[in-house]
């Protein structure tokens, strides 16, 4: 090569080079330019209400074997006295064999930048293959969220199309801008990279992101998908792109009245709703003055803490509400003096919480705000009770708080101190004050190792309320229409799950099957695939002069059977004594005279 075509061509790669550096120096001084100010920034999914069907990976609530065990042994034994470098030892359980089908997306929020960093050596040693120049920030923040987009609609085409018959699959994501030691282990060397796992497997099979589509995913897993024409596609496509879909029906409250579905997205915006605006107008209710109402009484305060520690361990770990309770309760005491305090710490989260859902579903609300509220709050209590069901297991410390008897009771009084309808609040305190659908004994559970099954209990007895009360709702309604009462044969298909959307949840003689409906009530409330399992440690509080009648009620009710059954032992020890020895005859001699 001559000398001067040398020349010209170091004069290019420098002033390539010196074009990247610019770049890459306005993004750090400029950080809004290739992202957000705040940190939550370097996660794409975690913090997005419309990505719930997105499992973004996050250690803080990781399972504990995920960044402990077999390493750190090693690494202690063949290097004493060196400081473990736990980081770097970091397994996500969904990269282990042990997991159903999965797709894993490594990216980076600034993933032009990082591309360009990583692939800076090939771009001086083969200086032809791309041209650094033409890469610019905006062209970094483009492609940072274009396949956000199209990730998140293949999770729901692939949900959609998924056939019963068919394991579920999780979509994962690794921000590696977090967890650059996960992507390095895992050869991770442009982004995004996307790769699929098929059951049981470790074996990752990459895909392409330009070619990557439905097909190419349920191939690589080895799955069917149910087929789908060109036209269904073009119009669902839009359902699915769109972050408000409204496909799978799973909700109680409306559904059924009227055909119409939520899906799991929309459940959890309207059950997100319905807790901050509980906590902007029932905790402080305003006196007839118009007036704020004066800090929480000892009863309101010990119900809305219970209430609140309900929420931080029942609910799924991954959900972005969690950002607020755990605020509210490093911060009880203060919240419970003043509206204006609890008032603060909602705003404070607000965008983050509910982003731009400032309405309930129509499905839910049906234009109507007071119904959205309720529907939302319903919602808010299912999920709880299929997580006392998951969750039960993480919590340490004051299991006796974490009973399905403790739970119920925490729902009762939250109702009766901090429900707004005053004819809802009677109609669920008088039921359960009564042991309304016999809960007082569904929800009896030995304090050592209940069995899986009474965790179950509460789940199917708000199940079993939540359908009641449709049925009295239509029932009055259906009068107040034709002024006549209707049979309940013809009330029985208004409760919840229709046949046509669970046709195994009733057998031949039209019983329910409690096991198919707990399976379709999971399915509806909890996010699917593997939970981060993080575990939540619970304060031991003391019994109230109430807990305490609860506990002296019980005892007394055991004392009485034990003595009952007592008596009842010794009666036939007795008998069988006299019958034994012979002393009924001699006593039989002695009556008559003989």
């Amino acid at each position: 090569m001559a000398p001067l075509q040398k020349q010209v061509e170091l004069v290019l790669r420098g002033r390539q080079a010196m074009l990247f550096l610019l770049c890459f120096l306005s993004t750090l001084l400029q950080p809004a330019f290739c992202r957000e100010a705040d940190d939550r920034s370097r996660f794409l999914y975690a913090d997005d209400p419309g990505a719930t069907i997105i499992l973004e990976y996050q250690l803080h609530n990781a399972p504990s074997k995920d960044y402990s065990g077999d390493e750190r042994k090693k690494a202690e034994r063949e290097q004493p006295g060196s400081e473990y470098d736990e980081e770097k030892y970091i397994k996500p359980y969904f990269l282990l064999p042990d997991n159903g089908p999965r797709v894993v997306q490594f990216y980076s929020p600034w993933s032009g930048l990082v591309h360009m960093i990583l692939w800076l050596p090939t771009v001086y040693a083969l200086g032809n293959i791309v041209n650094v120049s033409t890469l610019t920030c905006a062209d970094c923040h483009r492609h940072c969220q274009f396949f956000k987009t199209k990730y998140i609609s293949l999770a729901k085409e692939i949900d959609d199309r998924l056939s019963d018959n068919q394991p579920e699959i999780n979509f994962h994501a690794v921000s590696c801008s977090v967890y650059h030691w996960v992507c390095m282990q895992n050869n991770v060397k442009e982004f995004p990279t996307i790769v699929a796992f098929e059951a049981n497997s470790a074996v990752p099979q990459l895909l392409r992101e330009k070619s990557i589509n439905a097909e190419s995913i349920a191939e690589s897993l080895g799955v069917e998908l149910s087929p789908i024409t060109a036209t269904e596609k073009n119009v669902k496509s839009n359902l699915w792109a769109d972050k408000n879909d409204e496909i799978r029906p799973i909700d109680i409250l409306g559904a059924s009245l009227n055909g119409l579905a939520r899906t799991r997205d929309a459940v959890y915006r309207d059950a997100a709703l319905s807790f901050t605006h509980a906590l902007k107008t029932e905790i402080f209710p305003r006196l007839p003055d118009g007036q704020a109402s004066g800090p929480l009484d000892s009863m309101q305060q010990r119900v809305f803490s219970d209430w609140i520690d309900l929420l931080y361990w029942a609910l799924p770990p991954t959900w972005i509400l969690h950002t607020l309770i755990n605020d509210i309760r490093n911060n009880i005491d203060s919240v419970m003096v003043s509206e204006e305090n609890l008032l603060f710490m909602v705003e404070k989260h607000q965008d983050v919480v509910n982003g731009d859902s400032t309405r309930w579903s129509e499905q839910c609300s049906k234009s109507d705000d007071r119904a959205g509220y309720s529907c939302g709050l319903w919602s808010l209590f299912h999920i709880i009770s299929i997580g006392v069901i998951e969750r039960h297991r993480a919590v340490l410390g004051a299991l006796d708080q974490v009973s399905t008897k403790f739970v119920a009771k925490t729902v009762r009084d939250y109702i009766e101190q901090f429900f707004g309808c005053e004819q809802c609040r009677e109609y669920f305190v008088d039921m359960f004050d009564t042991c309304g659908f016999n809960h007082c004994r569904r929800f009896k559970q030995p304090q050592k190792l209940p069995s899986p099954e009474s965790w179950t209990e509460f789940a199917l007895w708000l199940w079993e309320i939540h359908n009641d009360v449709n049925i009295k709702i239509v029932e009055a309604q259906l009068k107040k229409e034709g002024g006549v009462d209707t049979p309940k044969q013809k009330l029985d298909r208004y409760n919840w799950p229709p046949t046509e959307e669970c046709p195994t949840c009733r057998d031949s003689s039209g019983k329910w099957d409690k096991d198919v409906v707990l399976g379709h009530l999971k399915k509806g409330y909890w996010p699917g695939g593997v939970q981060n399992f993080r575990y939540v440690v619970l304060k031991k509080k003391d019994y109230n002069e109430e807990e305490s009648r609860w506990v002296l009620s019980d005892l007394l009710e055991n004392l009485f059977f034990l003595a009952l059954s007592a008596a009842f032992v010794m009666w036939c020890t007795r008998k069988q004594y006299i019958t034994v020895t012979g002393r009924h005859k001699k006593m039989d001699r002695d009556y008559h005279g003989v």
